[in-house]
């Protein structure tokens, strides 16, 4: 790093305001009557515009992802020809579009902007959303889905822009609001999905799936533009909307949640990104829950039709399991974030979802086992996202590192998932994918284990250096957080 690069960044990170405290890997900061008062309205405006905008983001790119299943049962499949393997690359070929998309997002987001980037990717998935009406072959709804997959992929950029405004204690609850959008997205969609096949099934010009996606087409579409206006940029960028006091307590808060006002990506630290064994722990959990996440939720309607429910009926069905998971996802990342424990949270979920799995799979005739089952998967897979992304973000200092680390682990779970889901060609049970998905979620329980003991392990390696209080651990005490990400002797990890 060059001396200039120095001083700029020891600009970036001044604490020399006499109400900043260097207190380790965040600030502590005591303000007085006025700042309290704007402080507690800047987190207001957070909660009340920033978060909301990106949620229903959010909650569009997950209406659109189970309209796959739903447009299945309505009769797409049929209308288009495609044959039970052709349609699993229908669905399973989203994910190659995700893989690219997420990278693309993450490193975009501050060279594009928040707004840019995902107000652009909810217009363009939008439009080819709504050019779905007229396939009339397997192959054209692949190459259209490719490019809605692309685009909901860089959405997850999402998750980063999260990371700059919210601090480790608000992360995984205010990331828990955000990702409850995908199941109440599911609920909901499924609740449109029944309004649209029994009123609209035999409605000219279209057919049921038609409308289907031409309503949500043309939501997001009009959406996206009020991203592009509206969304806020990162903290240290605010412009309209934010009062002077309130841009200059935005930029406390980011330190405060282990960032670097300004910090961009650093090329030649992405290669140290991967020296960590914490990101591959966090590769295997996310792996394992979006895999189980994306089979369960992508052939959810089908799965619940062989309940002894009709096409309408089981799409009706899929709102009570999507609402359950809603609540969940909720309940579970305000207790991880209370606890500031993720890694046994992890355990836990995963042993609920397997223990749904096991059912789902072993039952085939008691139809309210198999109902009760879907909601337990439910139960502990929608919150394990939330808790593994936050884990992941809390415990990466660097920027560079943790957007390479977001978009790595990402691009490996949906690669993983895409081969997975093809696995999904046995109706009406779908024993091999659901066996696949077990198999996985089973694995997490270990790693999990191992991801806590290994930060303790750390934590107590950092704590010894720090009280040795050597001349090399005061060396590297002086260096900024930026330049030595997690490394540094007074960040420590979360369980």
């Amino acid at each position: 790093m060059s001396q200039t690069d120095k001083v700029e960044l020891a600009q970036l990170e001044d604490v020399s305001d006499p109400k900043l405290q260097h207190v380790g890997p965040q600030l502590s900061f005591e303000l007085d009557e006025h700042d309290t008062k704007v402080a507690r309205r800047l987190k207001w405006k957070i909660d009340l515009w920033t978060l909301p905008m990106i949620t229903f983001v959010y909650f569009l790119a997950a209406m659109d992802r189970s309209d796959i299943g739903n447009a299945q049962t309505a009769g797409m499949q049929k209308a288009i020809g495609a044959s039970n393997s052709q349609w699993a690359n229908v669905v399973s070929l989203f994910y190659v579009g995700f893989v690219i998309g997420q990278a693309a997002g993450v490193y975009t987001l501050r060279s594009m902007t928040p707004q840019g980037v995902l107000g652009a990717a909810v217009i363009i998935w939008g439009v080819a959303i709504t050019c779905l009406i007229r396939v009339t072959s397997a192959s054209q709804a692949e190459g259209l889905r490719v490019i809605i997959g692309f685009c909901e992929g860089a959405d997850h950029a999402a998750l980063l822009y999260l990371s700059l405004w919210y601090t480790p204690k608000e992360l995984a609850t205010r990331s828990g609001i955000f990702y409850s959008a995908s199941s109440l997205a599911g609920a909901f969609n499924g609740l449109i999905s029944f309004g649209i096949v029994t009123d609209y099934s035999h409605k000219p010009p279209f057919q049921a799936w038609q409308w289907l996606f031409l309503v949500e087409g043309i939501i997001s579409i009009g959406y996206g533009i009020l991203v592009l206006i509206f969304l806020p940029p990162v903290p240290e960028r605010l412009r309209w909307g934010f009062t002077e006091d309130e841009k200059r307590l935005a930029v406390i808060r980011t330190q405060q949640a282990n960032n670097t006002p300004g910090a961009r990506i650093v090329w030649k630290d992405i290669i140290t990104a991967f020296k960590s064994p914490m990101l591959y722990v966090y590769t295997m959990l996310l792996v394992g829950t979006q895999v189980s996440l994306s089979g369960v939720s992508s052939f959810l309607p089908a799965l619940i039709k062989t309940m002894g429910y009709t096409s309408v009926q089981a799409q009706l069905m899929t709102v009570p399991v999507y609402s359950v998971a809603f609540v969940s996802t909720l309940f579970f990342t305000r207790i991880s974030d209370r606890t500031s424990m993720r890694g046994p949270w992890l355990m836990f979920l995963a042993t609920v979802t397997l223990i749904g799995l096991v059912i789902l799979i072993a039952v085939k005739t008691n139809h309210a086992a198999r109902y009760a089952a879907v909601c337990l998967a439910g139960v502990g897979m929608y919150p394990s996202v939330m808790i593994i992304v936050t884990w992941l973000a809390i415990n990466t200092r660097n920027y560079t590192h943790r957007a390479t680390a977001s978009a790595f682990t990402n691009v490996i779970a949906q690669a993983v998932v895409a081969s997975a889901v093809q696995a999904f060609t046995t109706p009406p049970y779908y024993l091999k994918g659901l066996s696949i998905i077990l198999a996985f979620v089973a694995f997490m329980i270990p790693t999990a284990a191992f991801g806590s003991l290994y930060v303790v392990w750390l934590n107590k390696k950092k704590q010894e250096a720090l009280d040795s209080n050597s001349p090399e651990v005061l060396a590297l005490r002086a260096e900024s957080f930026e330049e030595l990400g997690s490394d540094h002797p007074d960040f420590f990890y979360e369980i």
